[in-house]
């Protein structure tokens, strides 16, 4: 099967093995069809390759990435000034309409060679809509759709993939996109954070946040619950990651609260750090299914986060798996009670610990997600 992905912040990925997890969740995704034996070519919108590189996906198998800008030549002109007048919105300045030119001449051109039979894209925003609407690309189109917001122009694709029930339920309803073309495909945890088994005799100590720091992610309601509470303040706080609302965390330490911040690390040190810890909070104002969440729990470790994702899990395996908490409408304190209640609770048992984790493990593997992809690409090539 000829699979060409696009894929939003490929090189950014490359480069820091902790980026975001809609980056993380494609590229493992590449990697798996890969080592299934499928031709996968990527094209890394948005990002201006300048020429095609291979990627060694895994040890000994490489894909080609695209160039996400390509040169127009004379042959273009046949249809390149009718494609950049369908872009919704019109580029603002000349540098704009060189740029999306660029773009779109190397969008063609890779269904143009590599002819592929699905194209699936993992980006519900701009810039992939945009250009592929002014093409008029049509059919064999599928989208994994990653955000918490609807997106762009859902109704182009064939089939849209969603990461949880809840945020098909709500995407849906909002765009009117038919219930019947959508599928839920969990993302997996990468083997990294289930090759050890959570020990009884290992002594676990701290809370740890791990993601974008922002507000959108909640750590000011984390870091006011640290403030209001006496009790959270004997747990020391691991932060893990990087963002624009960092000055929040420079003022914590500068209060003396027990905040350490770890920056990004690589997979491998973010479970070696979730295998240790009594607890991950990640209180989020909005999340589309946090893989973060699951890499938690395939460690053994309990959350306190984005509520419809905890129930939803909680059914899926059918037991606890920590405490639901929504940033949108509850508050520090409430956040501060949640996390006692799991640190209190049966939850943090070592024996609960195991049985979490070894659930989390078999739900969320790699193989059921390639497998239920790979039956999605059949159904829209067959259709």
């Amino acid at each position: 099967m000829r699979i060409l992905q696009v894929h939003p912040l490929m090189k950014s990925e490359a480069l820091s093995p902790s980026a975001g997890g809609m980056a993380r969740a494609s590229l493992q995704l590449t990697r798996l069809l890969v080592e299934r034996g499928h031709d996968v070519q990527v094209l890394p919108i948005p990002e201006g390759v300048g020429s095609r590189e291979l990627w060694e996906v895994t040890p000994g198998r490489s894909v080609e990435v695209a160039a996400a800008m390509h040169i127009p030549g004379w042959k273009d002109s046949a249809w390149l000034p009718q494609a950049l007048v369908r872009l919704k919105p019109l580029p603002a300045g000349i540098k704009n309409y060189f740029y999306d030119a660029l773009a779109l001449t190397a969008l063609r051109r890779e269904i143009l060679f590599f002819r592929p039979d699905i194209i699936h894209n993992h980006l519900a925003r701009r810039p992939f809509p945009r250009l592929a609407r002014a093409l008029g690309r049509g059919g064999k189109v599928l989208l994994t759709h990653h955000h918490g917001e609807m997106g762009e122009d859902l109704g182009a694709y064939d089939r849209i993939v969603f990461p949880s029930r809840a945020s098909r339920a709500m995407i849906a309803a909002e765009s009117r996109y038919p219930l019947e073309r959508t599928r839920v495909i969990y993302n997996p945890v990468a083997p990294v954070f289930g090759q050890h088994r959570p020990e009884r005799r290992n002594p676990r100590e701290g809370i740890v946040f791990v993601g974008a720091v922002r507000k959108r992610k909640g750590i000011d309601l984390l870091l006011d619950a640290y403030r209001s509470d006496r009790r959270l303040r004997r747990e020391p706080l691991y932060i893990l990651g990087a963002g624009e609302d960092m000055a929040l965390v420079d003022q914590a330490v500068k209060e003396g609260l027990p905040v350490h911040y770890l920056g990004k690390l690589n997979p491998q040190e973010v479970a070696a750090r979730l295998r240790s810890a009594k607890l991950v909070a990640i209180p989020s104002r909005l999340e589309g299914f946090s893989i973060a969440i699951l890499e938690a729990i395939c460690c053994g470790a309990p959350v306190v986060a984005w509520a419809p994702q905890v129930r939803e899990v909680e059914s899926l395996l059918g037991f606890p798996i920590g405490a639901p908490f929504d940033g949108r409408t509850q508050t520090a304190q409430e956040l501060a009670a949640g996390i006692r209640g799991v640190l209190d609770g049966d939850l943090a048992s070592s024996t609960n610990r195991r049985r979490m984790a070894e659930a989390a493990r078999e739900a969320f593997n790699e193989e059921h997600c390639v497998d239920d992809y790979l039956d999605l690409y059949r159904e829209v090539i067959g259709a």
